[in-house]
């Protein structure tokens, strides 16, 4: 139903109207500062919520670290790096240093943008090369996943990662996920074990300190500068603009560039920028971007009168370059001029020459990963002690206690209102059989904006919603016409395409991807929406369902029960622990557990079934086991972490 889906745009519609919504109040508060103290507030409001989003571990001081080796080109040295930013977890890291230094310079801490080679980008190097030349102590960080730091080097079905960084990242984000901890967190934590390294360097001035990086090293930048005080001055590169420009052009962000419950605080890209102003922060951009450069300037803008109440507006400064996504020479020339005026450094007038180094001169590892170094832990070795602990702590619930936590968790009541309802036009299926049959359709408006179509299959019309003293009511993976078509039309089977799936699949935010759960997918960006907003999509497709057992219970159906088939097969499960009102379960292609799809080196299971820290109270074959005690439950057939089984149904005879 890839391109019939008649509720196309309701989900991209449904996110607009929500986020312009909070960004009018977030708007009408911005402009209710009316002096100094109005807006340091503002700031130190600001500034709470971002930390809160975060949650950075606590960090002890230097970090453990190791100097690997030196050379030296015709404009700088440089000393290879290798810290811990947690016990046994290395961080690669090139230290670059003036060739002479007469007193404390002044330090940039330079974070990558998603290059697979990291701080070996040229573009990057050349960043490093530059503002040490112009008498700049500079450490560039190997991200997780990027440059000397692959995290799934020799990993079975690592394939399925295409050899992408971000691939890394979001299998890694959906199983730091599940353990109620945000990848983010850990980038922005690896990043600021960099700056206390950096800032332990006797040839650092510590008043004077900056900050850049380029795409996902502008993110970190944005993030890193709202996180720690002792910045001085920021230039973050192809990043900043607004997520409400982001969800308004359907742009699926990384996993790591979504800060959970961000907007749903009230907050907007700016307040990042905002949560230590008066700090001196040149915003760059491109006028080609994708990362929309219209929000930029408008994020400037308002950042910008803020500043201004502070007394400091020349100290917020704005750069958009020609080019496409990139830190092109303007831009980083913009950069230079910014961080010397700042600093009170020399500006060069042009970019030293590259030196022409064999690739192996700039590793820190011998081999070029730290996968190979001896006693080396990678990210997945640490969810995996964390799920064992977690394990290990977790107690027996009764079912009663289960269907508070899920309910307190995802934000839900057993029991919502009965749902206003369309009739809709009858589908037709296969008019060419002679067991013709249709699809009686039903619309109901789980909340304004959000429709939840029921489909009735069945030999004959249904201008009303029939009464039945039985009826099974089917969450699809992905569509319920199309899984229902092995399924004998008798009337007793009705299925329930909740928001984004069937009817209103997604039309929007690539639809032209390698599939519906492909990463950046239309699945992963609704998802990222509802994360952004506070929420799960999970928990609103519960909602749903909720809305459609009421509904039939209400039009005289004595007896409900849920089926579901992968992704439906979780929010059947959690919809029938929720409420008294279904008497029995049956799923397809259901997920073992979510610690299953933690351990897995490569999960596909899309975010959208795993509640955020779900792991530290439950599983699911607690659930399982504890629906048992109420209701008959029968699972046809479990789905590896890999997301591929069989589609089995109802039954296998054809209509």
């Amino acid at each position: 139903m890839s391109d019939s889906s008649i509720y196309g745009s309701m989900l991209q519609d449904f996110n607009v109207t929500r986020i312009r919504r909070m960004n009018a109040e977030r708007d009408a508060r911005l402009a209710a500062l009316r002096n100094r103290a109005d807006a340091e507030n503002y700031c130190l409001e600001v500034r709470s919520k971002i930390a809160s989003a975060f949650r950075l571990p606590d960090r002890d001081g230097v970090p453990r670290h190791e100097i690997v080796g030196r050379f030296a080109t015709d404009v700088c040295r440089v000393e290879k790096i290798i810290y811990e930013s947690r016990p046994g977890l290395p961080v690669t890291a090139l230290l670059y240093l003036p060739i002479t230094l007469n007193a404390p310079a002044p330090a940039v801490l330079f974070l990558c943008g998603h290059s697979p080679i990291g701080k070996d980008s040229e573009v990057y190097r050349s960043c490093c090369i530059s503002l040490a030349a112009s008498g700049y102590v500079v450490l560039a960080v190997d991200p997780a996943g990027q440059g000397e730091r692959l995290q799934f080097v020799g990993v079975e079905h690592a394939n399925a990662l295409d050899g992408s960084c971000t691939r890394e990242h979001l299998v890694l984000g959906k199983q730091l996920h599940l353990c109620g901890e945000f990848f983010g967190t850990w980038r922005a934590h690896d990043a600021l074990c960099g700056l206390d390294y950096l800032l332990s360097r006797p040839e650092v001035d510590l008043t004077r300190v900056g900050v850049t990086g380029n795409s996902g090293g502008g993110t970190m930048t944005t993030f890193v500068q709202a996180l720690d005080s002792r910045f001085t001055m920021a230039a973050p590169s192809c990043y900043v603009t607004s997520w409400k420009r982001n969800l308004e052009n359907e742009l699926p962000a990384d996993v790591e560039q979504i800060p959970p419950g961000i907007v749903g605080a009230g907050c907007e890209m700016g307040d990042f920028i905002l949560a230590y102003a008066p700090r001196p922060i040149l915003l760059l951009g491109q006028d080609q971007d994708f990362f929309d450069p219209r929000g930029l300037r408008e994020t400037f803008e308002q950042c910008r009168k803020v500043y201004a109440l502070l007394g400091a507006e020349d100290d917020l400064r704005c750069f958009i370059g020609p080019d496409p996504h990139g830190y092109t020479l303007p831009n980083r020339m913009s950069m230079y001029r910014f961080f010397g005026e700042v600093s009170r450094t020399p500006v060069l007038s042009a970019e030293p020459k590259m030196p022409d180094l064999p690739a192996k001169t700039w590793y820190c590892t011998p081999t070029g990963q730290v996968a190979d170094l001896p006693g080396a832990k990678g990210i997945h070795d640490f969810i995996v002690e964390k799920l064992d602990a977690l394990a290990a702590s977790r107690r027996k619930l009764s079912a009663e206690e289960l269907r508070h936590l899920i309910a307190a968790k995802l934000g839900l009541q057993s029991r919502v209102p009965v749902p206003y309802s369309r009739k809709l036009r009858f589908s037709p299926r296969d008019g060419d059989n002679p067991n013709y049959a249709f699809f009686s359709r039903f619309a109901l408006e789980s909340e304004p904006g959000i429709l939840t179509v029921l489909k009735i299959w069945d030999r004959k019309i249904h201008a009303c919603f029939p009464e039945r003293e039985e009826l099974t009511l089917y969450i699809p993976n992905r569509d319920a016409a199309e899984e229902l078509l092995n399924v004998v039309p008798d009337g007793r089977v009705a299925g329930v395409d909740v928001r984004g799936l069937g009817e209103s699949l997604p039309l929007t935010c690539d639809r032209f991807d390698a599939g519906f759960f492909s990463p950046y997918g239309r699945e992963y960006h609704y998802n990222s929406c509802s994360l952004l907003f506070g929420g799960s999509l999970l928990a609103d497709r519960i909602r749903d369902v909720l809305g459609a057992v009421m509904f039939v219970r209400a039009n005289g159906t004595a007896s409900v029960r849920l089926a579901g088939r992968g992704v439906g097969a979780v929010i059947a499960t959690l919809t029938a622990l929720l409420t008294d009102e279904v008497e029995g379960l049956t799923l397809f292609d259901a997920p073992k557990s979510w610690d299953e799809m933690a351990r897995a080196r490569v999960s596909l299971w899309p975010q959208s079934v795993m509640p955020e820290g779900i792991l530290k109270d439950t599983d699911l074959p607690d659930i399982y086991e504890a629906l048992r005690t109420r209701m008959p439950v029968e699972i046809v057939n479990f789905s590896d972490p890999y997301f591929k089984t069989p589609l089995l149904l109802f039954s296998q005879e054809k209509k």
